[in-house]
């Protein structure tokens, strides 16, 4: 009897000494890098599909957009110049001439912003900020593109396509991840300051 009160004893011990089964599966076992990559990744897909599909069956529903760009493209030329007309997603300076289509309008690049945003790994909240702050930077960083492609066009024709096809698309790339950037920075990793209190 005392031998198997014993036994009990040290399988007890035993039961005690030992340390819990790690039940962590591999996606947590990823690094926080390789997990924003797989989701970049993903998300752009996802996104990336649903835009193309929503542009080729409701383009229509784009021209307000397009239309609204052009609008703004012309009021800002003309508060400079008096050569400027601008209607529908058309606008003009000084005989040069541009239309204002849906990859005009920045909303691929807005996609992509959106990827980034919510396949980083922070609070909803943090990730609203971001949006509410990215998506109209991104927009008006992309007005200030056409205005630049239209001064362009219009007083040096011949640097127009490497502007247009060179230049601003890794300008944009460059935006993107920029305003990413100063999320991360200014929302998303921004310290608190403890506040002093009088003794």
């Amino acid at each position: 009897m005392a031998d198997k009160r014993k036994n009990r004893g040290n399988s007890g011990r035993r039961g005690q000494d030992e340390k819990p089964v790690s039940r962590t599966n591999a996606w947590q076992r990823l690094s926080p890098v390789a997990r924003f990559i797989i989701l970049f990744l993903l998300s752009l897909i996802v996104f990336g599909t649903i835009y193309a599909h929503l542009t080729a069956s409701y383009h229509d529903s784009l021209v307000p957009m397009m239309r609204a760009t052009a609008n703004i493209v012309g009021f800002v030329l003309s508060v400079f110049s008096s050569s400027v007309s601008y209607e529908g997603a058309h606008c003009v300076l000084n005989g040069f001439a541009v239309e204002i289509i849906d990859e005009c309008t920045g909303l691929l690049e807005m996609v992509i912003f959106l990827a980034a945003v919510l396949s980083f790994g922070t609070t909803g909240g943090k990730k609203a900020m971001g949006l509410l702050i990215g998506i109209p930077a991104i927009y008006l960083f992309n007005v200030l593109r056409i205005i630049v492609l239209v001064v362009v066009g219009a007083y040096w024709p011949g640097a127009f396509n490497f502007m247009h096809i060179y230049f601003w698309q890794v300008t944009l790339i460059l935006m993107i991840g920029s305003v990413w950037v100063g999320w991360l920075y200014l929302v998303v990793y921004r310290e608190k300051k403890p506040v002093a209190v009088p003794s």
